[in-house]
């Protein structure tokens, strides 16, 4: 059902989808996401023209053309995450603020994601981040710590040196859909935190090199010493993604333009499992509810370890034949009666 009300309701469409992220999203750890979804509905406004119109005015179809014309060229990722986000704001029109019954048209469905079963890097290409002069301490604190701890980004970059426990090697932290966890690191993770962190007892982990331009609209939990505020995701993405395309990574021979942070997540979770940890002590690494989530999108073998696999298995068939040969019996030839008189007089 696309069809609008009959009479306006007296709310524009703009105030309609900012009264659902205040409802949605009052709670810090949201603010990325709603800043997100603000994104897409400020897009969908300006390409509808919008802003002021009744939100009961604005049909299914002109919201489907929006997507359409905004997403509809783009990954399939892209364009799903669009249309869900337009799809929960309609409803919470419909059943929650019971403003107008307009809904997306049937054909505006999801599009079918290809799993990249290649997002998974091998140890040794993961080596070089780990050198001296890889990156700047704090990157490398960061992603070895990312690493170690098979975490999520925004978890690092949300703790607090007083949420950090060096002594046991782990950290306090509130992961995604609000719980809290721990994370937790190995020796080398430990030890460039120590030594990152210094001599500080309060503020965020990790910090911006120099005072940002947003300085004075962050909250005061964000600053850190001085000028510096706590590094923010599209930051560290950028550093990340500009370092290994400097060093030049490479995939199975093939060389790719960048790593993603979340790769690092990827490639740890990959890495256990080859190692042969349990689904229930992955489960407790990475703060995944669902195991199937966790076998689903994380726990892919890399093709290194494929191939390393297949030559011991040949190396073990090889070794089995040689086995066989050595221990086959010689048959006696069968002897005939010529052969037979000719032995004897060969004994006379």
């Amino acid at each position: 059902m696309t069809a609008v009300a009959a009479e306006p309701c007296g709310v524009t469409l703009e105030q309609a989808w900012r009264e659902w992220l205040d409802e949605r999203f009052s709670e810090p750890d949201k603010a990325r996401t709603r800043r997100q979804y603000e994104l897409t509905m400020r897009r969908v406004s300006a390409h509808l023209g919008a802003g002021d119109r009744d939100v009961a005015t604005v049909t299914g179809h002109e919201y489907f053309k929006a997507l359409r014309a905004l997403w509809g060229t783009r990954k399939p990722a892209t364009w799903n995450t669009n249309r869900a986000t337009l799809g929960s704001f309609l409803k919470w029109v419909r059943d929650f603020a019971a403003y107008a019954e307009v809904r997306l048209p049937a054909r505006c469905t999801s599009k079918e994601i290809r799993a990249d079963r290649t997002k998974a890097v091998d140890r040794e290409d993961l080596d070089v981040l780990w050198e001296p002069d890889a990156a700047a301490l704090r990157e490398r604190t960061l992603w070895r710590c990312m690493y170690e701890s098979s975490s999520r980004a925004d978890a690092l970059l949300s703790l607090d040196v007083t949420d950090v426990e060096l002594d046991r090697r782990r950290a306090r932290v509130r992961i995604k859909g609000g719980d809290t966890a721990w994370l937790h690191f190995g020796e080398q993770g430990t030890r460039l935190l120590r030594e990152y962190i210094g001599a500080r007892t309060t503020g965020p982990v990790f910090l911006t090199d120099s005072r940002p331009w947003n300085w004075r609209d962050r909250e005061r939990s964000d600053r850190g010493p001085g000028d510096r505020c706590r590094l923010s995701y599209n930051r560290a993405e950028e550093v990340f993604k500009k370092r290994t395309a400097e060093l030049g990574f490479h995939r199975d021979g093939l060389a790719f333009d960048f790593l993603t942070l979340h790769q690092l997540r990827h490639s740890r979770l990959s890495h256990l499992a080859e190692d042969g940890v349990d689904t229930p002590v992955l489960q407790a690494i990475s703060n995944h509810k669902d195991p199937r989530t966790l076998h689903r999108n994380y726990t892919k073998v890399s093709s290194r370890t494929v191939a390393r696999t297949m030559a011991d298995a040949d190396r073990r068939e090889a070794e089995r034949h040689r086995k066989k040969t050595r221990r086959r019996p010689v048959q006696p030839r069968p002897r005939t009666r010529a052969a037979r008189l000719t032995s004897r007089r060969l004994r006379r």
